[in-house]
């Protein structure tokens, strides 16, 4: 079916960006682990961005497996 497919390809997307921001973020996280200093502002700021994003995300990708799991009724 042609909606499982764009669903499957949604997720698969979600998949990608979910694992690229927590790389960026799991990257940021070790550099100021090393520095030995408490990381600046700006690096903070990244860090709190990239968390808020990981959970939209999250998010998205699990509303998109519960409709997945539920069959779809004819008026939608």
């Amino acid at each position: 079916m042609i909606l499982d497919e764009d669903r499957k390809e949604m997720l698969d997307d979600l998949e990608g960006l979910l694992s690229r921001l927590t790389n960026a973020q799991k990257q940021l996280i070790l550099l100021s682990a090393k520095s030995k200093a408490f990381p600046d502002n700006n690096t903070l700021k990244k860090v709190a961005t990239l968390t808020l994003n990981i959970s939209a995300v999250e998010a998205l990708i699990a509303d998109a497996q519960d409709q997945k799991a539920r069959p779809t009724k004819a008026n939608d």
